[in-house]
């Protein structure tokens, strides 16, 4: 039996990478693997479900502590402190699950993966120079690097070059049939159509509003269709107020997060997602696995997913997102449907977790 201990920047907030680790970690063999995981923040918004043969270690810090910022500080800057007190030395594996915060903890000496969910390219930055510096020096620590897309494998190369020997890009997995029969469960809500569902946080990175303005363009050509937001953030009252302006609050709906949004991302017509910089959406995974087409900023793992543009249009103009969403609302539902059956089999979970495992053991056995 090896134990293979990961470290996540947050196990709490509900997001994708969250739901990632649940999903490898529930689905590695429980009878090569004894699992661990800690969170450096914990933010109690979402508890996530994992299997009884895996602990959780203590956290860090809490989201809202008033010392958060100066506990932060030794995890950027004194290293071996943290380590010492909160990361266990008995594990054959130590995982970090994306870059800086989690990849800083990795214990020296140790075999270490550190794996990377979204590009890099904000470390480019005069001001990040610090931080830059910092993931140089934690990537030494590491015998592989997993990238989950194209955009994130170009970013580490381009960014830190001597490590780019280490890179080994896993594409993201979903457990499909799972996802679909969640999509079954009873929900209130119903939406009205044609519906475009934009799903994740309402933060600057998710960039709502550019959603919300490539929405009031498409609205000007469709004024029957509906914008509907699936998740919380910072960003909500700038969502409603834009969306006063522009005069279309009539048709721009807040729904919130939901534990289980299938069973709503199911009764959409297409999905819209224009993020600043994304990995490998798990939210598009979904999606398609839903059989809903996607349009999308030029973020990682987009026009992978998008299979040639046959269920999905990664666009870098406003004007290109319009016409894409035009052209799937008007598109034949049963070609929409087989066409992102043919895109989504391409990320069935047993070929995923097969992956991962034979990298984990290579790892471990060097």
């Amino acid at each position: 039996m090896r134990k293979i201990f990961f470290i996540i920047n947050s196990y709490s907030w509900g997001g994708g990478a969250e739901a990632l680790l649940t999903l490898i970690v529930n689905h590695l063999d429980p009878k090569k693997y004894e699992i661990g995981i800690m969170e450096i923040i914990h933010a109690d918004v979402k508890q996530e479900s994992v299997n009884d043969n895996i602990k959780l270690y203590p956290y860090y810090t809490l989201a809202d502590a008033p010392d958060r910022k100066t506990r932060m500080y030794y995890v950027y800057h004194e290293w071996d402190k943290v380590i010492g007190e909160y990361i266990p030395q008995d594990y054959d594996l130590y995982v970090s699950f994306n870059y800086l915060k989690p990849s800083f903890l990795l214990p020296p000496g140790k075999k270490c993966i550190a794996w990377i969910h979204g590009d890099v390219y904000d470390l480019a930055a005069e001001d990040k120079a610090e931080e830059r510096q910092l993931q140089n020096d934690a990537f030494y620590k590491a015998d592989k690097i997993v990238t989950i897309s194209d955009i994130t494998t170009r970013s580490v190369e381009e960014l830190f070059p001597e490590h780019k020997d280490k890179i080994q890009v896993i594409y993201n997995g979903l457990d499909i049939e799972a996802v679909r029969k969640k999509a079954l469960e009873k929900t209130d809500i119903r939406l009205k159509h044609p519906a475009i569902m934009a799903i994740g946080r309402l933060d600057e990175n998710k960039n709502p509003l550019r959603m919300l303005a490539v929405f009031e363009k498409l609205y000007r050509k469709m004024p029957e269709a509906h914008l509907y937001y699936l998740g919380y953030g910072n960003l909500e009252k700038d969502v409603l107020e834009q969306s006063v302006q522009y005069g279309i609050q009539d048709n721009v709906h807040l729904l919130g997060y939901y534990d289980n949004p299938f069973p709503i991302v199911s009764q959409c017509d297409a999905v819209g997602m224009f993020s600043k910089a994304e990995g490998f959406p798990m939210a598009l995974l979904e999606a398609v696995a839903l059989d809903k087409p996607f349009v999308s900023s030029i973020i990682g793992g987009a026009r992978i997913l998008a299979n040639n543009e046959q269920c999905g249009r990664a666009v870098e103009s406003d004007a290109e997102a319009v016409q894409a969403f035009m052209g799937m609302l008007q598109e034949d539902k049963e070609g929409q449907i087989r066409k992102c059956r043919e895109s989504i089999k391409r990320f069935r979970l047993d070929e995923y977790i097969g992956r991962i495992e034979r990298l984990f053991d290579a790892v471990m056995e060097e």
